[in-house]
């Protein structure tokens, strides 16, 4: 009886251990969370404010496809908008890719444009920043 427990026991350990490991030739085995993670930036004024901006446009300079968000919304966080996220992890490569990033403030009128260096793809489970601003400040 103890036995059978224990190699139940086991085999519900090593189904727990494995049922979230990504498996990708090339790869090494690893295990991969469910957390679905995003890359922002947060948009201030001159005042250091979180806005609303206008035309935000996020565009893969490597592979001219355009990445920009369409259900970005200023309204769970203002000035906070995603620039790139999970679902965009085989659209970028693994050692990353660079990203521009441009928006207008509407009451200036002034257009900034900024670098950010994004990975995904290959052996990566998520997308992650590998250089850019938290924040894009207007003048």
């Amino acid at each position: 009886m103890i036995k059978r427990l224990s190699v139940m026991l086991l085999v519900i350990i090593v189904a727990g251990c494995t049922k979230n490991s990504k498996v990708v030739p090339g790869c090494p085995l690893k295990a991969c969370t469910d957390i679905f993670v995003s890359i922002g930036v947060t948009f201030t004024d001159n005042n250091d404010q979180p806005i609303a901006i206008e035309n935000l446009r996020v565009i893969d300079l490597s592979s001219h496809l355009n990445l920009t968000k369409s259900a970005n919304s200023p309204f769970w966080a203002l000035g906070y908008y995603v620039i790139a996220d999970d679902g965009d992890l085989k659209k970028l490569s693994a050692d990353g890719d660079n990203i521009q990033v441009s928006a207008t403030d509407p009451a200036t009128k002034q257009t900034k444009t900024v670098i950010f260096k994004i990975a995904g793809g290959g052996c990566n489970c998520h997308v992650f920043k590998v250089s850019g601003p938290n924040r894009i400040a207007f003048n």
